[in-house]
């Protein structure tokens, strides 16, 4: 034979009996070890035990219940010789109570110990809790510091008094105004020719020639100090005057302007000149003519008519027609 079979021989034989000895070989169990972290379930937060030392507890416990000592009274111990009477004065407890009690394994003891520290821990937690609620019911009541400086209100009472002033005397001028005594009006029209205006163009030439939205939906126009209210405008719709609304102008459509003058005017002819002129301006400015209130083309003619009759106007007068 060759050397090489005989080494192959040899190392077969050597595999064999090491692959037998791994076959009958006891298995070692795996210890956990008493230095590995203790894991903590998060729900019931309580300390998890693995299977195998559950199972060693078990059987502890079983032996534990078995060797526990009976009920019975327990049999005086024999004298001792006269050599040993020294010694009685410390009594010998048996010691088939202490043998079931002192035995329990290492692994127990470890696991024993981590239940009572996250036992502890959970107490600690509660005992810190239950301190915070406390320390929150026994906060302190803050109140106010009564050595603040309280600020002077004087300027304050200074400017209400004067806008308390400046409304009393607008609701005076609102009261006192030409729409709010009128016995009669005067009024010019504007139609466009063939057409209709947009609102978006209506609001434009009004704000151009100083007139501005206000009561009765109205734009009105005023003096140059804006003390006195010369004359109004509405707008024409197939039932007669009414007011705008600015919300929707923008996409309504105007098929005239009416111009009126309030009588009595305290400075008519002034407003009655100043509403013919504007008149005439947007007229113009939208390609339109102007009508009095019968409906007629305002001509030179019926100017000075109208002219005479609002200039002539006296409280409790009414006005020709």
């Amino acid at each position: 034979m060759e050397i090489t079979t005989i080494i192959g021989i040899v190392i077969a034989i050597v595999i064999m009996l090491f692959g037998i000895r791994m076959l009958f070989k006891k298995p070692v169990e795996a210890v956990p070890s008493l230095d590995a972290n203790l894991h903590i379930d998060p729900d019931s937060q309580t300390p998890i035990i693995p299977r195998h030392v559950r199972s060693q507890l078990a059987q502890q416990d079983v032996e534990s219940d078995r060797i526990e000592p009976s009920l019975g009274i327990d049999e005086p111990a024999p004298e001792k010789p006269s050599a040993f009477r020294k010694a009685e004065s410390t009594p010998v407890e048996p010691k088939a109570v202490e043998t079931p009690v002192a035995a329990p394994s290492t692994e127990a003891e470890g696991v024993a110990k981590s239940v009572a520290t996250a036992a502890d821990v959970q107490q600690v937690e509660a005992e810190h809790k239950n301190s915070q609620t406390e320390t929150k019911e026994e906060m302190p009541e803050f109140s106010l510091n009564r050595n603040i400086e309280k600020a002077e209100i004087s300027e304050f009472n200074d400017e209400s008094s004067i806008l308390d002033a400046h409304l009393h005397e607008q609701k005076i001028v609102d009261e006192e105004s030409a729409l709010s005594n009128a016995e009669t009006i005067i009024s010019l029209h504007i139609y466009p020719q063939g057409r209709v205006l947009s609102g978006d163009k209506t609001l434009k030439v009004l704000l151009k020639y100083g007139l501005r939205y206000g009561e009765l939906a109205c734009f009105h126009r005023y003096s140059e100090d804006g003390s006195k209210l010369l004359f109004s405008v509405l707008q024409m719709t197939d039932t007669g005057m009414e007011g705008f609304d600015l919300e929707t102008l923008s996409t309504q459509e105007v098929k005239g302007l009416a111009f009126f003058l309030a009588l009595p005017h305290s400075d008519v002819q002034n407003a009655f000149d100043t509403m013919d002129s504007i008149s005439r301006l947007i007229a113009r400015e939208v390609d339109g003519l102007v009508y009095d209130q019968n409906q007629q083309e305002f001509t030179p003619q019926l100017r000075e008519f109208w002219r005479h009759q609002a200039i002539d106007y006296r409280a409790g007068q009414g006005t020709e027609v």
